[in-house]
Order: C-alpha cells, then sequence, then structure tokens
C-alpha cells in the first residue's frame, strides 16, 4: 500500500517544497477541438479527474501544472476544487499566453491587459487568493515583448496575486537562454525527457547555476515512455496524438526500447523515465500527466524507485542528444 511517507521533497523557492512527482493537468480539460483537430487527451469524467487528484494528494503529491487552456479553463476548475479543501497542503503552478482565435487556432497574447485578466480568472477558477506560480505559456520574442510581459508579472507579483514568476519554453532551449539570462524568473517549464533530451542538460546547468527552478513537463514524452505503446498502437480521434501519422508513431516506439536497452534495472520502463528527469539536480518537480486515480498510483511509485547509476544518465542522455527535436506543442 502506497503512502505519503514514500513521497520525497525538493526545495523550489525559499521554504516552499514540492514533491517531486507533480502532475500534469492537461488531460483533466478534456475533449476540446479547434478548427475540428483535437487539442486534448480526450473525455475524463469530472467525477474520475477528481478522484485522481483526491488520490494524489493522499500519495504525498503536493505539485500540479494546469493553464488556462487546457479545456478553456475545465483543469483549472476541477484543481480549484479539490485543492480549496486541502488549503496550505498544495502547491499550484498556472500559465497564460495562448487564446482560440474562434475558428481553428490558437494566438499568442503576452499583452499586459491579457495577462493581468488571466491572472484574475485564474485566481477564481482555482479558488485561490495568490498563484504560486504563474508561467507564460507561450515565448515572448526577444526585445520589448520580453521586457513588457515580465514587467508584468513582476507587477503582479508585488500587487501579491502571484508568488513566484516563470515562463513555459516547452522544447525551444533557445528561449530558455535568453529568458534565464534577464535574471527575472524564478522558475523555467522546460520538456525534459528520456526522449528527447538534446541541448536540455545543458540549459538546465544554466538555470541551476541561475538559481531558477526547473519543472520538468513531458516527462513521458506524452506517454510514450509509459512502455504501453507499440508501432501498433493508434490514438481515438479527440486525442491531439491521433494527428501523429503511423510512422512518427513507429520511431518513437523504436526510439524508447533503443534507450530502454541502456538501463540494467527491471523496474518498469515509466519509473525509469522519471527517475532520469529527477537525476538532474536543477530539476525540483517532473509533471507526467493522468488522467485515473490508478495511473496516479503508479507515478507516486517512482519516488521511492532506486535512483539510476550515472553511467545509466550520461548513456541516455548522449542518446537523446541524436534525435531531433520534435515539433513544438502547446502543452
Amino acid at each position: 500500500m502506497l503512502s505519503c511517507a514514500a513521497m520525497k521533497y525538493r526545495k523550489l523557492r525559499g521554504d516552499l517544497r514540492v514533491s517531486e512527482i507533480g502532475l500534469g493537468t492537461w488531460a483533466l480539460g478534456g475533449s476540446l477541438r479547434l478548427g475540428g483537430a483535437p487539442t486534448g487527451y480526450g473525455d475524463v469524467p469530472s467525477s474520475e479527474g477528481r478522484r485522481a487528484l483526491e488520490r494524489a494528494l493522499d500519495l504525498g503529491i503536493n505539485f500540479f501544472d494546469t493553464s488556462d487552456t487546457y479545456g478553456l479553463g475545465r483543469a483549472e476548475r476541477l484543481l480549484g476544487e479539490v485543492a480549496s479543501k486541502r488549503r496550505g497542503q498544495v502547491v499550484l503552478a498556472t500559465k497564460a499566453g495562448w487564446v482560440p482565435d474562434g475558428q481553428e487556432r490558437w494566438l499568442k497574447d503576452l499583452s499586459e491587459d491579457h495577462l493581468r485578466a488571466a491572472v484574475e480568472r485564474s485566481r477564481t477558477r482555482l479558488d485561490t487568493d495568490v498563484i504560486d506560480v504563474f508561467l507564460l505559456h507561450a515565448v515572448p520574442e526577444a526585445g520589448d515583448e520580453t521586457s513588457r510581459a515580465l514587467d508584468v508579472l513582476d507587477e503582479l507579483r508585488t500587487a501579491g496575486r502571484i508568488h513566484l514568476r516563470g515562463a513555459s519554453v516547452a522544447y525551444d532551449v533557445e528561449a530558455g537562454q535568453r529568458l534565464l539570462a534577464t535574471d527575472r524568473l524564478d522558475v523555467l517549464e522546460v520538456h525534459y525527457n528520456l526522449l528527447h533530451s538534446g541541448a536540455a542538460p545543458e540549459l538546465l546547468d544554466d538555470a541551476r547555476v541561475r538559481g531558477v527552478s526547473v519543472i520538468a513537463s513531458s516527462p513521458l514524452a506524452y506517454g510514450f515512455l509509459s512502455g504501453r505503446y507499440t508501432r501498433a498502437t493508434t490514438f481515438a480521434a479527440d486525442d491531439w496524438r491521433s494527428r501523429l501519422t503511423a510512422e512518427e508513431i513507429a520511431a518513437r516506439v523504436e526510439r524508447v526500447a533503443e534507450l530502454r536497452s541502456v538501463f540494467t534495472t527491471d523496474a518498469p520502463l515509466a519509473r525509469i523515465a522519471l527517475q532520469f528527469v529527477l537525476a538532474h539536480p536543477a530539476v525540483v518537480t517532473a509533471i507526467p500527466g493522468f488522467r485515473r486515480a490508478e495511473q496516479v498510483e503508479e507515478l507516486a511509485e517512482a519516488a521511492s524507485a532506486s535512483r539510476l547509476s550515472d553511467i545509466e544518465v550520461a548513456r541516455a542522455r548522449e542518446l537523446g542528444k541524436n534525435w531531433a527535436r520534435p515539433a513544438q506543442t502547446m502543452s
């Protein structure tokens, strides 16, 4: 039986400590289409989402990442309903910067008016006075757009609307390096996983030197490091991964098999993948996605798993450098 005692914690900032295994809530947004194309992971009943979140809290998971785009606020509302019952036990991060154009695209909006309004809407949906971590979801262009967006984050923090400032850059290492160089971030969220480590370790090294905490998003590479998928896998029509071609799925599955051979342990692949991410000292929490309470239990077990050897981590990173970065995905 799993218990809170098995969970480990790391310092996010100051006295704020978060569970090594956090959770990303994109899937809780449910089915959402934009221009006919799916932008989520399919339907997740609200009751199932609440049960999964409650189980996570029971297991000592206290960090949750969300966004105003996930189900256009649905994920935030579900998270707020559950988290409001555990005041003082939960650390919440949310993001803003994308808006639907009403037809078929997400448009970047990092204007002061939008960011301020987004924070107020998120505070309401999350049922909290202060957002623990607020992240730019879209990457600002170098120059004035970056300066203006960071100015807004500073002002929101001074006004007591948010506690920590950050940015989410997905796989865009160059953008992450540029934003770190401003020395105006407390937190950086970056896609980091076994399948696509690429140049991310160097970015994480820089973050550590600058005292910026790293949230590792997509640590299971959109589920491909769960160990459940094969070349024959197909995804439901309301799952954004249904847009992947058979060749793209096969390439990922083959790459996962190659990476699995690096490790001597017979532990489940997802557990290995999460330990790989947590092996970097800049990472304070990894935020895999989930849909059900049973998945949350499996993910929580990674916190008590044996650490990987330095040799295994180095070999896996080297393999990760040799695979092309995937197309950007808003997540």
